[in-house]
This record gives C-alpha cells, structure tokens and sequence, in this order.
C-alpha cells in the first residue's frame, strides 16, 4: 500500500518547486525512481530548469517524459513505468497514485491548496494508506 507523506511548508508555489527538487535529490541518493507530477506544461518546464539550477554546485539528472530509464522525471500527464516515488505538485491527487510505492503531497500557503490537501488527507485516512505529516514551519 501507498506510504503518503504530508509536508506543510511556509511560502507560496516557488517554495513547494524547491522542497520537490530537495525531496527529489534525497530520493535519487537513495537509488530510488521519483516521478514529479505537475498541472500543465508550464510548471513542468519552471521544475525542469529549477532541477538544474537549484543548487549552486549540482545538478539533478531527469527527464520532463516517462521512462523506466530516467531516475527523476517531470510530467502533468501519465505516469509511464514509474511506481517509485510520486512528489505531487498539483492540486489534485493523480488517480492512479496507488500504483507508487510513495507519494508525497506539498501544503504550501495558499488556502485552495490547504483546503483540498486536507480532503485528500481525509480520504487516505478513511481507505487506511499509512500517514505521515512533517510541519516545516516551526523552526
């Protein structure tokens, strides 16, 4: 069964873009596969250069398509191969989330945002996914 993770962050959108690519960096250490789930083209396109950027020193290799080859890719439409990690950067949860081993949903300042990761988080808890919340606003 799907492990989900909950982070609640301080900040707007950018601020979700760059815990992803952190999430992502960790995961990729640890061997594992991450597909970054977007809305649209355009955030999928910002994440892209924000992988090759975010840290001064490095870089993250990925892909913006699916394929069991690419460690780390972005898309906003189906999964392709991928069932490692699933880092959710829309809105709405993907339909087919189950399929991942886990999957990580970003709660970030915004009031539509709390409002449906709070649904979300309702409904994994009803059907019995294993939880867990880490509140990175507290210092």
């Amino acid at each position: 069964m799907t492990g989900i993770n909950f982070y609640r962050i301080n900040g707007g959108f950018d601020a979700a873009l760059k815990l992803a690519c952190q999430l992502a960096e960790k995961a990729f250490q640890q061997g594992h596969t991450v597909l970054l789930h977007t809305k649209d083209e355009s955030i999928s396109h910002q994440l892209d250069n924000l992988l090759w950027s975010f840290k001064p020193t490095s870089f993250l290799p990925h892909q913006r398509e699916q394929s069991t080859q690419d460690v780390i890719s972005i898309s906003h439409d189906e999964p392709g191969d991928h069932h490692g990690l699933l880092i959710n950067l829309d809105i709405d949860t993907p339909g087919w989330f189950s399929r991942f081993e886990k999957a990580v949903e970003i709660v970030y300042d915004d009031q539509d945002m709390i409002e449906k990761k709070r649904e979300r988080f309702s409904f994994y808890k009803s059907r019995g996914y294993p939880l867990n919340y880490y509140d990175l606003t507290k210092p």
